[in-house]
């Protein structure tokens, strides 16, 4: 359920894609420096998203440093280092776990299991760094599980529960930003939860997974009620966005809530 909020390449500047990929890769130093090269697997889109949003509001615009990597091992990549980072790696941390507790408990996996194992510790760490909104993330997927056992067909009500999970997770602070952070990832998360749910739909029908959307699928306007539900959560979002102080990653957290993630919808639509 994550790498939906992402950057449209077609739509950016060649200076706003290398200051996009510098987000992302100094968030996935956050997570080795913080957690260990395990960690890193956990990397995604949405938190590089949430990295350059808190970075511009609160004034934490951090330094461009240079460091090889696996991935990366001659040249090396530069990438933004912010006292943000921590935050947006500990709730990527959090969030991919639990990603992987799920998987475990569903498929048995073997590879989910040595990632929570490797990890347990750290995860720990974060819980009681951060009550409030790992709080948050256990209570919502316990609400989803429960959408999950008595077959809810009301995509509004687990939505809604990973809605409220991905809000608390926008906002590391009590403060005045709250209210906007708070709404541009209830946006984002009820907008994430329902395309995963259609992108996802053939394969859990395939193997008789729970799917709010099945039974469905050759309903009359069915696509086009997705496509109302998404764009009503999009514009959630980006009323919230265009209302913060932003400045620096303005152009490009605009085109990941305006265009990006956009772009999974429209290759699901073509299947």
């Amino acid at each position: 359920m994550f790498g939906y909020v992402t950057l449209n390449p077609n739509g950016a500047t060649d200076e706003e894609k290398r200051r996009y990929r510098q987000y992302y890769c100094g968030l996935c130093k956050a997570l080795e420096h913080g957690y260990g090269r395990t960690a890193t697997k956990a990397l995604s889109y949405d938190m590089t998203f949430l990295y350059m949003l808190l970075a511009d509001l609160y004034n934490q615009e951090g330094v461009e440093e240079r460091e090889h990597c696996v991935v990366h091992p001659v040249k090396g990549r530069s990438f933004i280092a912010s006292p943000v980072s921590s935050y947006c790696a500990a709730m990527q941390l959090l969030l991919s776990w639990h990603v992987a507790e799920d998987k475990a408990k569903d498929d048995g996996s073997a590879k989910a299991e040595r990632f929570m194992a490797a990890l347990r510790d750290d995860v720990d760490k974060v819980v009681a760094a951060w009550p409030r909104q790992s709080g948050a993330v256990r209570e919502a997927l316990a609400a989803i599980a429960g959408c999950e056992a008595r077959d809810e067909k009301d995509v509004d009500i687990p939505s809604g529960h990973f809605a409220s999970l991905l809000g608390e997770v926008f906002c590391p602070y009590d403060d005045i930003w709250r209210r906007d952070l708070l709404q541009i990832g209830q946006g984002l998360g009820r907008f994430v939860y329902i395309l995963d749910a259609w992108d996802d739909l053939d394969k859990d029908r395939r193997k008789g997974a729970y799917n709010p959307f099945s039974g469905r699928v050759k309903d009359d306007g069915f696509k086009k009620e997705v496509r109302e539900e998404l764009e009503i959560s999009a514009s959630l979002a980006a009323e919230a966005l265009e209302r913060l102080p932003l400045d620096r990653n303005l152009s490009i957290l605009r085109n990941c809530v305006y265009s990006g993630i956009w772009t999974r919808f429209e290759g699901i639509r073509k299947k």
